[in-house]
């Protein structure tokens, strides 16, 4: 089992929690090949082993990663988190994602295994939430310039400042932090290096939506007309982002929500595409949080990350599967080798 798996104890307390609420023997596998761990439960003789994907917090996004990443395996994957709130739970149903965590909440639905429950509540061991200034709002905007732009984080700090917006002292700090999560590798004379921008990338997407997203809401809105989008005039002082933004890229997600980032003031966006405000509009805009060209090839959008990142954050199956087609066709140039 993964080194920090196994110290953390959230595995054993998970199964611990499932053996207690359904009576089920339930085990670590031995030398599992799996990355996270592998876990076997047994009924009735009949053994099934699931590959595991440890999550310590669960958020929505979260979940939407999970959906994007197993959705599509041949071989379920077990989540096992610390504790699922009940409407995550329903998520996760609906979903079809297997689950259990340290309450005694869980779902699995195999031909000779079905368990669903939720309710339970959290054990106080699973309250703290995560520290350090990495996925804190200022961070997510550092490591967002990072993985856009490959390389970056062997420029000088003043540099990664400036493409983030953010303070000097706030790269300094990431990049600490990033070290002592094993994401970040001073190489001395040799520069730094992204140690495991894959990993990196699922953190940065679980963790914006919660803790940046909100705070660059400018306001919802309404257009005169379904489509409007296809023929907005941005000026270059607005993106899009979402699912309009993922419908440019692959030509398969008809827009429901037209997702905005801007600058402000937002008068001449508004005046020249008469959008109106309104609280229940299918229009949100958003303040842009960057300070680098997104993407060349398509001047209109945001980066595909970031895409990518609404895309999770929406949840929705369309969007999970949407995700994944950007996940495959975009994002792999960022997220991979040197």
């Amino acid at each position: 089992m993964n080194r920090k798996i196994r110290e953390s104890g959230l595995v054993e307390d998970a199964l611990d929690a499932v053996h207690q609420a359904t009576g089920l023997k339930a085990e670590v596998v031995p030398r599992t090949p799996f990355p996270d761990a592998g876990v076997r439960i047994v009924k009735d003789g009949t053994k099934i082993v699931f590959p595991v994907a440890v999550k310590p917090a669960l958020t929505n996004a979260a979940i939407g990663v999970m959906a994007q990443t197993y959705g599509h395996t041949n071989r379920r994957t077990l989540l096992v988190t610390g504790y699922v709130a009940p409407a995550m739970a329903d998520r996760l149903k609906e979903l079809d994602i297997p689950f259990i965590d340290a309450a005694g909440n869980a779902y699995i639905n195999e031909p000779r295994l079905l368990i669903f429950i939720k309710g339970n509540k959290k054990p106080d061991k699973y309250k703290a939430a995560e520290t350090g200034k990495t996925f804190k709002p200022a961070g997510i905007k550092v490591v967002f310039a990072l993985l856009c732009n490959p390389g970056l984080e062997k420029r000088p700090y003043r540099d990664i400042a400036e493409q983030a917006d953010v303070a000097l002292g706030t790269v300094a700090a990431v990049m600490r932090d990033l070290e002592g999560r094993n994401l970040l590798l001073d190489m001395g004379g040799k520069g730094r290096r992204l140690t495991d921008k894959k990993d990196l990338l699922t953190r940065w997407v679980t963790a914006y939506p919660e803790q940046l997203r909100p705070k660059l809401r400018l306001g919802r809105f309404r257009a005169p007309a379904g489509n409007w989008w296809e023929d907005a005039v941005f000026n270059n002082q607005a993106y899009f982002g979402g699912e309009v933004a993922a419908h440019f890229i692959t030509k398969y997600l008809k827009p429901q929500v037209v997702t905005i980032y801007a600058f402000q003031p937002l008068g001449p966006l508004l005046l020249q595409n008469k959008l109106k405000q309104a609280a229940d509009g299918d229009i949100e805009i958003l303040q842009v949080f960057w300070n680098f060209t997104c993407d060349r090839d398509r001047p209109g959008l945001v980066h595909p990350i970031l895409v990518y990142a609404d895309l999770i954050a929406a949840g929705d199956e369309r969007n999970i599967e949407t995700a994944r087609m950007i996940y495959e066709k975009e994002l792999h140039r960022f997220v991979g080798p040197d």
